[in-house]
């Protein structure tokens, strides 16, 4: 049996889950149904046809994604034009910082990944939020899937609301004044030393005012539901206004591990013809380079956000 001295610090602990505040539970709907997926976030939505969805039923699904932060739709087989019009009723569509919309179809993004691919610098595939180094960062994300491999490929999302309420209230009280300033220098590095090659910013003035990045609030409030969260990550969040690098980046590190332990997690794994939407002001998401030999075949819209409050 071990022996442990007493006075001293040399005690390992073993790593305690964290309990309570947890609340995924589903409302009562009255034209679709809420499924939650893990007990932090994210639940499938049935009983909704994308293509011809009520006015009524949209309200429902949309109190349902501010609700579970990440909510999906199996058996979505739609057009380009469909997603398109879909998304234009969550609100106006965000121009995205990285890719180009399809022909004819500039509101929808294609994310793909050809089997013979090989590729150490995936797009996504760090803990992160949609471009929050633009001054009004996006506020939903919407991922349509065509083709998926037989396995690997999967996304996993944090809950950025349950990571703030788990922190001790001297923590939170610490945080709540601060603002994070977010830029895409780290991203745009790691594909010129991975890759060789810029990431496809539209114009040199769009990658320079990218690096030059955004300060926003490290403890945001959610414009329609109120809920605070953390606004941080591993891809964007370079320092803290303020703080020096030696003291900032303790401190960015603590708590993206912290938003991102399992327990705050939802992992979802594709099939073909689902449609996902996640609310980028309430979670980070994570897309894993894990599926060399297989074509991944998404299309993706983004949702304007405002400025960070």
């Amino acid at each position: 049996m071990p022996q442990f001295r007493k006075g001293t610090n040399d005690m390992r602990e073993v790593r305690i889950s964290p309990t309570g505040h947890f609340d995924n539970a589903a409302r009562p709907y009255a034209h679709i149904i809420a499924l939650p997926l893990s007990a932090a976030m994210g639940a499938e939505i049935t009983g909704a046809d994308v293509t011809r969805l009520s006015d009524a039923a949209l309200a429902e699904m949309q109190d349902a994604l501010w609700r579970h932060k990440m909510i999906y739709v199996r058996g979505a087989r739609i057009t380009h034009e469909q997603h398109r019009d879909f998304s234009a009723r969550w609100g106006d569509f965000a121009t995205d910082a990285y890719t180009q919309g399809v022909p004819g179809v500039p509101e929808v993004q294609p994310v793909i990944k050809e089997a013979e691919t090989r590729t150490r610098a995936l797009f996504g595939s760090g803990w992160h939020t949609d471009s929050a180094f633009l001054p009004t960062p996006p506020a939903i994300s919407t991922l349509r899937s065509v083709e998926v491999p037989p396995f690997g490929g999967d996304t996993t999302w944090a809950d950025c609301a349950l990571a703030l309420r788990m922190l001790s209230p001297a923590m939170q009280a610490m945080l709540a004044p601060l603002k994070v300033r977010m830029s895409a220098e780290a991203n745009i590095a790691t594909s010129l030393r991975l890759e060789g090659k810029a990431l496809p910013f539209a114009s040199e003035q769009a990658q320079a005012d990218a690096i030059a990045g955004t300060a926003h609030p490290l403890v945001r409030t959610h414009p329609v539901k109120g809920e605070k969260s953390l606004y941080v990550d591993e891809v964007y969040a370079c320092g803290i206004d303020g703080m020096t690098e030696s003291e900032s980046r303790p401190l960015l590190d603590f708590l993206t591990r912290h938003i991102t332990q399992h327990a705050f997690t939802c992992r979802l794994r594709w099939e073909p013809d689902m449609l996902v939407m996640w609310d980028n002001r309430l979670c980070l998401h994570l897309a894993p380079n894990d599926y060399d030999g297989y074509r991944r075949e998404m299309y993706r819209t983004t949702i304007a956000g405002g400025v960070v409050e």
